[in-house]
């Protein structure tokens, strides 16, 4: 019988993850190893090679839907409800679009890789937001179709996470930068 893990292999996953995200794929597994507290061989034999550590701690988990949107309450406001939910889905895309760069620019990445991908993503957001303004679509608190409505929000915060990457401002002066594109879609929504 084997010795127990004494770290799970999604702290490794972590761990790996923050060492690439700061050094790419120059790390080295002798440098997880040590960051891990475990030896060279234990992440061979979870991992297989180091590719693979670099693909599954680099690759974006699909996103936990009720903590990203919520529910909204029954009378809750529209407006600031849309305001609070496009900033969260901003910052999750941007914290899984850097890793989907790197894992895009690493040698051995393959095109093919993305059909094999799990579903999840921006397609199960769209569809999580989309339940969720039916809501206020049966309030009269919206008049666009729900489903237009994410589609146009989910595309505002992943294009607003995106030029976040490049971006120079304070994450502070952008998120009011964010919640003012918000407001600005909101009078497209709004019923009239």
């Amino acid at each position: 019988m084997g010795r127990q893990k004494t770290i799970s292999d999604d702290e490794v996953l972590r761990i790996a993850r923050e060492l690439f995200r700061a050094r790419g794929h120059t790390a080295t597994t002798r440098e997880i190893a040590e960051a891990v507290g475990v030896s060279e061989a234990v992440l061979y034999q979870r991992f297989g090679s180091k590719d693979e550590l670099f693909f599954a701690a680099m690759h974006p988990r699909g996103p936990d839907i009720e903590a990203l949107l919520g529910q909204p309450e029954e009378g809750e406001d529209a407006h600031a409800y849309l305001r609070a939910v496009v900033v969260r889905m901003g910052r999750y895309f941007g914290e899984i679009i850097p890793l989907a760069l790197r894992v895009m620019m690493h040698p051995s990445f393959d095109p093919a890789m993305l059909a094999r991908m799990p579903p999840g993503g921006p397609a199960s957001v769209h569809e999580g937001l989309a339940r969720r303004l039916s809501v206020f679509a049966r309030q009269k608190q919206i008049a666009a179709t729900p489903q237009a409505a994410a589609r146009i929000l989910v595309s505002l915060a992943h294009d607003w996470a995106l030029s976040g990457v490049f971006a120079l401002a304070h994450h502070a002066q952008r998120e009011r930068q964010l919640k003012e594109m918000v407001d600005v879609v909101w009078e497209g929504l709004r019923p009239r």
